[in-house]
């Protein structure tokens, strides 16, 4: 009996190192995959991302204070819209467990977390994700590189959405955490995989969180309560819902941990998000209000959340869909890459046209999922059983039908009822979630197909979905003469070439033709050899299972990186020194204005750039505009009545604007000084008061700033009521200039007979500033729309505004208390289980 034991411990051991010898190879495959599309990296070359190089300046003065003075990262960021909070732009790492986690699975420490570590970390979080649904680890190494190279998830590559492509690595482990969790009733080892489900699913989930893309987190979110629904009616069917409901609860505990060892983030980001764009808006007029005879009307409605044109503006169309399926079926990008036999190659000898004619505004490429990957989610309809075929199937459709937009009615239900939904924009970024669902259940399909070879049902499933795919492909080619090959972006060119654009429209559309035919029969290519090895294994004409994964893995990797390879290849790479933040001309010689003109501390309007959709500047000077897609809802306003098509010298001299750059036809631009700058601060004799946010902003236009503060009721209190203030020609009040110049904290010396109203210009944001006088905390308000206000004693004084950020540094005790509590409760229960139930579910230890 002895031996026989020993016998089984034996095999039992050999198993388990076998299986963690794959697992490693495996993921040393994943390694050598990354590296070798981004190959470039590893000779010291750098991926061109626009929003990363965005980024990079927003945050960039913040960094620099950070690194002169080894202070922490200031909390306010004052080189973009005239100061804004930085929490979004450059801040102190969050005290929590899965910012070192964070780092590690990113590949921080070896420098390449924007490039080789995202594509490492789409393929490892799927390929943990399909163990956990139990499929076994070479064919999760096939379905984690068919999710993995989707063109999408390498397209926000090149752009440099990168926390976006970090948190959409995490969807799949999370639902894939859960499931385990809901199905362990079921396997061999109920307990075990109860325990690794919700590790799994509180990790997942928490590095999802702490990848900080909200809206990617809200996608995976609605999934999950569908997995949820899905598994509550299928334990309701079987008359049994006690392991249905200890699962739940386990998995809202693992939520919490989540949630809570990120706490600072989330509720920081929560309070900031109600004073900006996507906390809807207070006035209910608009700019062309202010040029209208007689009294303003109010033609909008105050909202909560994003103006719902602007949130739709990237909404895919209908038949935009077909990309899915088919790369080229809307023309590709919008700068398409063309052979040198193509039409447009030969009338401009160019490379790249524009061949987009898809809905959206323009795209950098098409949202490609893999016509293998289509034909077996077609296969997985038929033959994956249970709850995983209902929920996947229902989650596919609602993430294709929300892509959609404006295009679908439902959408503008969603847009006004389902919470959350309307603080984000771009619904074509739903479709990540189709991505992963669909890919989950096309292995899911071979899945079932693999360990029933010879099962007639799959066999007539493969041919389903084959006649499915290829047929509605070859119907698109016969009926493509009553497609238009036109789209919204033809409309833009056409008002540009004018009477040009029909000479010009008729050779992007030959191209346009030829790209779709050759992408639908590339596609059908796909579907006939993928279709012909799995028709192979259902009919059971093969006992192995090794090649068919293998040739199936090769026509999968075949297939997605030709199509990657057209929007991130060697051309997106460059020497990191070509790509540094390097000042323009423009920026030196403000600088030597500046000095030659004794100015420090001021701001600059800069017209020779997108104003308000360009960070670069940023980096270099403080800013009237900038570039931040969450930027505070009243600043917005400004910019809308006073800072863009109309420009207001009143509101820009409130700004402290004293330098502006124009474009300039011969030299490109010229520099010129604004004497009429106020300054930092300065005092005002008159308050007018308003009688809400409509009539303050309204105000502004017609108004002198340097006497005059305009004040919101709401605003108003006994600090102001029944106060005048006496021009006093001998006040002064100056900003004490600090080099490095710290943002979180200002110091003003003042100087007066009597008591004065004092204005700052500098942007009023109550939950984080604090003012003092001589050291003792003293209240302001807010005047004129955005800015700060202030009663001075009489004397001389040391007023000081103090960004001491409270709420952050409370949740940041919180999130460091739940990060331990996380920590001791999965090591708890991982000694807990082996100590007490290891033994029963290992046959060796029996």
């Amino acid at each position: 009996m002895k031996n026989t034991k020993q016998s089984i411990a034996n095999q039992h051991s050999s198993a388990t190192r076998t299986k963690w010898w794959i697992h490693m190879v495996i993921v040393a495959a994943f390694a050598a995959v990354a590296c070798a599309y981004f190959s470039p990296v590893l000779s010291g070359m750098v991926v061109v991302q626009g929003d990363m190089q965005k980024a990079e300046a927003m945050g960039y003065e913040q960094q620099q204070y950070a690194k002169a003075t080894g202070n922490n990262i200031p909390n306010w960021n004052p080189s973009m819209f005239s100061g804004m909070p930085g929490y979004q732009t450059a801040v102190e790492p969050q005290h929590s467990l899965f910012t070192p986690l964070k780092s590690l699975l990113i590949g921080r420490p070896l420098g390449v977390e924007r490039n080789i570590g995202i594509l490492f970390l789409y393929l490892l979080g799927f390929y943990v994700s399909l163990l956990a649904f139990g499929v076994n680890p070479w064919l999760s190494l096939v379905g984690a590189l068919a999710f993995g190279l989707g063109s999408y998830n390498l397209i926000i590559v090149e752009a440099g959405h990168v926390t976006k492509a970090w948190a959409i690595s995490m969807m799949a482990p999370i639902l894939g955490a859960m499931a385990m969790t809901f199905n362990a009733p079921k396997s061999g080892h109920p307990k075990r995989n109860v325990l690794w489900g919700v590790i799994l699913f509180t990790v997942a989930l928490g590095l999802q969180i702490t990848f900080n893309h909200i809206q990617i987190t809200f996608y995976t979110v609605i999934a999950a309560l569908m997995l949820g629904v899905a598994y509550a009616i299928h334990y309701l069917r079987l008359k049994t819902v006690r392991p249905f409901l200890v699962s739940t609860l386990l998995l809202m505990v693992g939520a919490g941990l989540a949630f809570g060892s990120n706490a600072r983030l989330l509720m920081v980001n929560q309070e900031y998000a109600k004073y900006t764009m996507r906390g809807g808006s207070e006035i209910t007029v608009t700019p062309e209000d202010l040029y209208k005879d007689g009294e303003p009307k109010n033609t909008v409605t105050s909202t909560e959340g994003l103006n719902i044109d602007y949130a739709y503006q990237w909404s895919y169309g209908v038949g935009e869909t077909y990309t899915l399926l088919v790369p080229g079926a809307r023309g590709g990008g919008s700068a398409e890459q063309v052979g040198e036999d193509s039409e447009s190659y030969k009338a401009f000898r160019q490379k790249r046209a524009p061949l987009y004619w898809g809905d959206q505004p323009f795209t950098s490429g098409p949202v490609y999922f893999g016509a293998i990957v289509c034909f077996l989610f077609v296969v997985g309809l038929f033959v994956v059983k249970g709850p995983e075929r209902w929920w996947l199937l229902v989650a596919t459709v609602a993430a294709i039908l929300m892509s959609w937009g404006h295009n679908l009615g439902l959408n503008t239900w969603l847009f006004n009822h389902l919470p959350l939904y309307n603080k984000f924009r771009t619904p074509s970024m739903s479709l990540v979630l189709a991505n992963v669902t669909m890919a989950l259940m096309a292995v899911l399909a071979l899945k079932e197909i693999f360990a029933h070879p010879g099962d007639p049902k799959n066999k007539k499933a493969v041919l389903w979905g084959a006649g499915v795919t290829g047929g509605f492909i070859l119907l698109m080619l016969i009926f493509k003469g009553g497609l238009s090959f036109s789209g919204v972006a033809d409309q833009q060119m056409a008002a540009q070439y004018g009477a040009q654009w029909p000479q010009l429209q008729e050779i992007f559309v030959k191209d346009r033709k030829s790209l779709f035919v050759s992408d639908s029969l590339r596609s059908l290519l796909f579907i006939l050899l993928a279709s012909a090895i799995t028709l192979l294994v259902a009919w059971g004409k093969t006992k192995k299972t090794g090649w068919p994964i293998a040739l199936l893995g090769v026509l999968i990797v075949a297939d997605l990186w030709g199509v990657d390879r057209r929007y991130l290849n060697d051309e997106n790479f460059a020497e990191p020194r070509k790509v540094a933040l390097r000042a323009d001309p423009y920026d030196t010689d403000i600088d030597l204005a500046a000095q030659a003109n004794g100015d420090v501390d001021y701001r600059v309007f800069n017209l020779a750039v997108n104003t308000f959709n360009d960070s670069k500047p940023s980096a270099f000077h403080h800013q009237i505009g900038g570039y931040h897609a969450a930027k505070l809802r009243r600043y917005q306003d400004i910019i809308d009545f006073y800072l863009g098509r109309h420009i207001n010298t009143n509101v820009l001299n409130m700004l402290n604007t004293r330098y502006f750059v124009i474009p300039d036809p011969q030299q490109g631009y010229a520099v010129q000084r604004n004497v009429a700058a106020l300054g930092n601060a300065w005092f005002v004799d008159t308050l007018k008061a308003v009688a809400d946010a409509n009539a303050e902003i309204m105000a502004l236009n017609d108004f002198n700033p340097a006497t005059t503060a305009i004040v919101d009721k709401s605003q108003w209190s006994k600090m102001v009521d029944g106060k005048t203030f006496v021009r006093d020609s001998t006040a002064t009040i100056a900003l004490q200039h600090q080099s490095p110049y710290n943002p979180d904290h200002l110091k003003y010396t003042t100087h007066s007979a009597t008591e004065q109203m004092a204005v700052f210009s500098e942007i009023y944001y109550a939950p984080d500033w604090r003012a003092y006088i001589d050291g003792k905390p003293t209240d302001y308000l807010r005047v004129n729309y955005i800015l700060r206000a202030m009663i001075v004693p009489a004397g001389d004084h040391l007023v000081e505004f103090r960004n001491e950020a409270p709420r952050l540094h409370k949740l940041d005790t919180v999130t460091l208390l739940f990060s331990v509590l996380t920590l001791l409760l999965i090591a708890g229960s991982i000694a807990l289980y082996y100590m007490s139930n290891g033994r029963k579910d290992n046959p060796a230890k029996a």
